[in-house]
């Protein structure tokens, strides 16, 4: 079945009448998204070089703005990501259980852009960390809650996207 979703979706973009138009978007996409990679890998190695020259341990240091990193992570999936909820009204009317449309939707924002990007820099810090002499479980630990907390940004945007007095508030 998710074999079809993807083989509607892939007819969908590619019949689209303003194919060009999306194919020239998706690719400057793509660029920014190579340049935020590369920040993000920077970023994630060097980092912990960074603040050990500057005598901070790193972990703390970083845990302590890993509250305003979460909250500007969840603003920025509000007023940038795109949510798949419009593609799901035309399957509607198909003999496919709601549940598996639901859960396809869902699984597509998994694996959104905004949900990637952020391993660009955990991973590498991780490393770093694992590499330096920091305890390995400890740091999967580490990696998987904020990892998880990303991931529960991801959710919240998509519970929130439809509501209109956050728009006022931003």
């Amino acid at each position: 079945m998710i074999q079809k979703f993807l083989y509607l979706e892939w007819k969908s973009f590619y019949r689209s009448a303003s194919f060009a138009t999306n194919l020239g978007l998706k690719i400057l996409m793509g660029f920014i998204a190579a340049y935020f990679i590369l920040v993000f890998l920077a970023l994630g190695i060097g980092t912990f070089y960074i603040l050990k020259k500057m005598n901070l341990d790193p972990i703390v240091t970083v845990n302590k703005f890993m509250i305003y990193y979460v909250v500007m992570d969840l603003i920025s999936r509000l007023l940038l990501q795109k949510i798949p909820v419009m593609n799901i009204r035309p399957l509607l009317v198909f003999p496919i259980k709601k549940a598996t449309i639901v859960h396809f939707s869902l699984g597509k924002t998994i694996l959104s852009f905004f949900n990637l990007v952020h391993g660009f820099f955990l991973i590498p810090f991780s490393i770093v960390l694992m590499v330096e002499g920091y305890d390995v479980l400890s740091v999967i630990l580490w990696y998987s809650s904020i990892f998880s907390l990303l991931y529960i940004n991801n959710f919240i945007n998509i519970i929130l996207s439809n509501k209109d007095n956050l728009f006022t508030f931003f």
